[in-house]
């Protein structure tokens, strides 16, 4: 999928056609509009599969970084991953993984 995505595209290009803006105030709606969209679209693929809690995208990054941690993912690349700035803000996603997960390791 990616590499259909990435046929024709310079470096400096956004990868999926959600972006259309040129201006980067405009590019922010762009963002807060899809975000808004995928969300709407969990909700009702939550509600189709009986799932009562409510599902967001930030689910799905803790989803990656859990898997990714107990698949020792080194914390420096799970934080670029992640897009933070801090390496203790990647840090906040294993104190809060439940403690079942972490007595395994």
């Amino acid at each position: 999928m990616l590499e259909y995505y990435l046929e024709g595209k310079k470096i400096s290009d956004f990868i999926f056609p959600k972006i259309r803006m040129e201006s980067l105030q405009n590019q922010y709606y762009d963002v807060q509009w899809e975000r808004k969209l995928y969300n709407k679209r969990l909700k009702e693929i939550a509600e189709l599969c009986g799932i009562e809690e409510k599902l967001t995208n930030y689910d799905g990054r803790h989803s990656m970084a859990t898997n990714l941690i107990l698949n020792d993912v080194p914390i420096n690349a799970l934080s670029k991953m992640l897009g933070h700035s801090k390496l203790q803000t990647t840090e906040i996603y294993i104190k809060n993984l439940p403690a079942h997960i972490m007595d395994m390791y």
